[in-house]
């Protein structure tokens, strides 16, 4: 019984970790045929470096750092889903990955 409760915890848990809409670590944006790929790139640890890579291949003109940081992950992280919601408010259709 004490082994169902931990695997369980343990899911839950898992399950938290996953990126979704509002926390997520990379977006395809479309708008007609254009699309856009923006993500947090770096180790997952909290206190690494980290930088934010937006790319727009199907205009050819390839990847971009936008913002990078050196020990707040959450620096990243925050600027990539600002950027997310920005896209989404001029007509962009994001989904998280």
């Amino acid at each position: 019984m004490q082994k169902l409760k931990f695997t369980g915890l343990s899911v839950i848990i898992a399950l938290l970790a996953l990126p979704t809409g509002a926390n997520a670590e990379s977006w395809i944006c479309e708008n007609g045929d254009l699309m856009r790929e923006l993500s947090v790139e770096g180790d997952n640890g909290a206190s690494t470096p980290c930088s934010v890579v937006y790319s727009k291949e199907t205009e050819n003109l390839g990847s971009k750092v936008l913002w990078t940081a050196q020990t707040d992950r959450a620096y990243c992280e925050e600027k990539a889903n600002g950027l997310a919601e920005k896209l989404k408010g001029f007509g962009w259709a994001c989904t998280s990955l």
